[in-house]
């Protein structure tokens, strides 16, 4: 995955530094969300909890929607798949598994995170 990401940046005509800082402080803000409604469903506070997963959709939202498939081809391709996939897992949270489903977010976003992290290096 990293060499199609580093193929489809490097084509951009947006600074590669500020693209992919960008890229990755949407990961930081999934990433710190999907904690916090972790966090929120275990004290039981039900409002903070969906204004986390609101705030995580939005961003998730934003990412699907600013995909490049013309330049990413493959790559946009398969991100635009898993975008679909934790928003269809969001929208259906349940309280009876949201451990889980938030946990599963967690681990998805940390992995996506550090593929863009190896990306921005290679730059």
């Amino acid at each position: 995955m990293t060499s199609y990401a580093l193929s489809a940046c490097q084509q951009s005509d947006v600074s590669h530094a500020d693209f992919l800082d960008l890229i990755v402080r949407c990961y930081d803000a999934m990433l710190r969300d999907f904690r916090e409604a972790k966090q929120a469903h275990v004290q039981g506070d039900e409002d903070l909890l969906m204004d986390r997963i609101r705030h995580a959709q939005d961003v998730v939202t934003e990412l699907l929607v600013g995909l490049d498939y013309e330049r990413g081809g493959e790559i946009a391709v398969n991100l635009a798949r898993i975008y679909n996939y934790m928003l269809r897992e969001l929208v259906a949270i349940r309280d009876s598994h949201a451990q889980q489903t938030l946990d599963r977010m967690i681990s998805m976003t940390g992995e996506l995170r550090d593929a863009w992290v190896q990306v921005a290096c290679a730059v």
